[in-house]
């Protein structure tokens, strides 16, 4: 399935549908984490057991009588199973170091303390990869626009993710994620994504990411002034179009026709929400034709506006794709 859900996959959303219109939607939010974790289905395990590979294979003697395989014990992998289910997740190297969900749902929630508001929780491709979506229950104007602090702790089961947390604003009016770096404006310098490996100690080195993580505060405040500064800043159709999508979607020496034709229909798109006349309606907000108008249809394009293949969703693309924002906001800053 597209959107990566399967029949042993379960979540929630709080008031809203999820993308993919699957799964339950609560009236409210859930009042801990053994209740988010009920909410969800994610109230399994993980655990690991051995895995054998064939040093000789099942045959039969020359007199009919067969002989099972013999089967030896890999000591460099290990296998990693649903505690409930018992379904295999993966196949991993034998210092991986599991993570349950109630620890990661414990872990984000000691990152920043109860007040977190659970918005969204599940697994995908039968609890490979799970996720865990907070909100700061503050909402903040920036720019004119209400906007939200979210925090996003991922894992995966199967040894293809290293456990991440990161932390992004959301702008309400069009619900685009914000994940700008902010290491380009201001002189600020803002590391907001922790990330550990499920190798070396892992439960002790996720203390490390609350004293990381505990700039979350400090960087909403730090995103609002520039993004209170970009509102007062106009940029004309022009400007934006020659120095930040021409650049941000230039056409190279070679380039295939199709390529070429994808570049240009992305500058339209972005132009178009720019304008107020995105696939979405007008979600221009309080600043149109400023450059916080500019990044907002960037964020608005990279999140909603471009091709995606079958293994990635909303809830990934949001969080994991920076860098055209990134560089979006670099060009609209000099424009």
């Amino acid at each position: 399935m597209s959107h990566g859900l399967t029949d042993k996959d379960s979540m929630f959303s709080v008031r809203q549908m999820p993308w993919h219109r699957l799964g339950a939607v609560l009236d409210t939010y859930p009042r801990s984490i053994d209740e988010a974790l009920d909410k969800s289905g994610l109230g399994w395990g993980v655990r690991t057991a051995p895995v054998h590979f064939e040093r000789r294979p099942a045959w039969t003697d020359d007199f009919g009588t067969e002989h099972p395989a013999e089967l030896e014990p890999a000591s460099s992998h290990k296998a990693t199973l649903r505690s409930d289910t018992g379904d295999l997740l993966g196949i991993v190297g034998a210092d991986y170091e599991p993570l349950d969900n109630r620890d990661a749902f414990r872990f984000l929630d000691e990152l920043i303390g109860s007040q977190l508001h659970f918005e969204t929780a599940g697994s995908l491709w039968g609890g490979r990869r799970v996720w865990v979506l907070a909100r700061l229950p503050e909402w903040v104007e920036v720019g004119g626009d209400t906007t939200g602090t979210y925090v996003y702790v991922a894992n995966a089961h199967d040894g293809t993710l290293a456990v991440t947390a990161a932390v992004a604003p959301v702008r309400i009016v069009c619900a685009n994620t914000l994940g700008y770096a902010l290491n380009r404006a201001d002189g600020v310098d803002a590391q907001r994504t922790f990330k550990c490996r499920h190798t070396g100690g892992l439960h002790q080195r996720l203390h490390e990411a609350r004293r990381v993580m505990q700039i979350t505060v400090e960087y909403a405040e730090q995103f609002k002034r520039l993004g209170d500064r970009l509102a007062l800043e106009p940029i004309s159709e022009r400007a934006l179009r020659t120095r930040v999508l021409d650049r941000l979607f230039s056409v190279e020496d070679g380039m295939g026709d199709r390529a070429a034709r994808n570049r240009e229909e992305a500058k339209q798109a972005v132009m178009a929400v720019f304008l107020g006349q995105g696939q979405a309606g007008d979600t221009r907000g309080q600043a149109p034709g400023t450059k916080w108008c500019a990044v907002n249809a960037l964020a608005e394009h990279a999140d909603f506006g471009r091709r995606y293949t079958k293994r990635t969703n909303q809830v990934q693309r949001s969080f994991e794709d920076g860098q055209l924002k990134q560089r979006g906001l670099e060009l609209v800053l000099t424009a």
